[in-house]
């Protein structure tokens, strides 16, 4: 299996805008990244503080695109390991929000 993955992190509750805004990216990945002839359909994966099962699975009836949607929580923890806690994403957006941070 060979494709491209788009991981969105949210320190906040998963709501249906965050996986129109994911099909988003997944959609411009698979049109101006992706070797179609390849590479695999794009997967989009959102990671939130939490979800509303019901809510999401109504949100994502109406993708088309491989999306899928954890919690911090359930990830295993050796993958949660490698990703920023939602302290840290929070104080992050923070810094850039209030000018601190480094603009590239």
């Amino acid at each position: 299996m060979h494709r491209y993955v788009v991981i969105e992190l949210k320190t906040d509750k998963a709501r249906p805008a965050h996986l129109g805004q994911l099909g988003f990216y997944v959609t411009v990945v698979d049109d101006l990244v992706r070797d179609k002839e390849r590479d695999d359909p794009t997967l989009g994966i959102l990671i939130a503080k939490s979800r509303d099962k019901g809510t999401i699975e109504y949100a994502l009836r109406s993708n088309n695109a491989p999306l899928a949607v954890s919690t911090y929580a359930a990830l295993p923890p050796h993958v949660r390991e490698l990703m920023p806690s939602a302290e840290d994403l929070s104080r992050i957006a923070d810094d850039i929000l209030d000018g601190d941070g480094a603009a590239g």
